[in-house]
């Protein structure tokens, strides 16, 4: 999302629809059509939002940063993907963000990947396999990413709050292994007219 939205800005690690009307269409081939949760989730995020977004203060920008952005979430084929396009500008740095939700059609599990102008390979295929963890509650979505910033293990928390079906918050939380989250972001989503 930021899907997971992971990014990297200075010190900073990150993570960021009118509902569909249509029914979704049915899957090709074998997949399963996704059940009443991701359709919830799709439904909950799918359109396109303005950002305003607030960064706390670090070590490398001690009076914080703001930084305005556009999002747009949207259903994949058959629903079975719900996907994050974000661009952003915080500081000096434009950030861009792919985020991939999905629901294992066994275990019923959520997983997520991002992609990012900020991750030294573009996605990251081996944290979505071994290091993300993914709840949906009908009304939040968290996603927890383990990840090593200043050669240090921490935990990435982004939690989606407060949705209504014109806004949402986003907030971002870092924690070193075993300790306690500290806000790093907020970011408040108000929806846009649909390009």
């Amino acid at each position: 999302m930021r899907f997971i939205s992971t990014m990297a800005i200075g010190a900073f690690v990150v993570g960021s629809s009118c509902p569909l009307g249509a029914q979704l269409p049915s899957p090709v081939g074998d997949a399963k059509a996704p059940q009443g949760e991701m359709t919830a989730l799709i439904n909950a995020f799918s359109g396109h939002w303005s950002l305003k977004m607030k960064f706390e203060p670090s070590g490398e920008n001690p009076q914080g940063l703001e930084g305005t952005g556009e999002a747009t979430w949207h259903a994949g084929p058959g629903g079975l993907t719900l996907t994050d396009e974000e661009v952003f500008a915080a500081g000096p740095q434009t950030v861009i963000v792919i985020g991939i939700l999905w629901q294992d059609p066994k275990t019923r599990m959520f997983h997520a990947m991002d992609c990012s102008n900020t991750i030294p390979n573009t996605c990251d295929i081996k944290g979505a396999l071994d290091d993300v963890v993914v709840h949906w509650t009908g009304s939040e979505l968290t996603i927890d990413e383990k990840e090593v910033s200043h050669g240090k293990l921490m935990t990435s928390r982004v939690a989606w709050s407060d949705v209504t079906e014109n806004t949402f918050t986003e907030t971002g939380y870092l924690a070193p292994a075993g300790g306690q989250f500290q806000k790093v972001m907020t970011i408040h989503a108000t929806r846009a007219p649909s390009k």
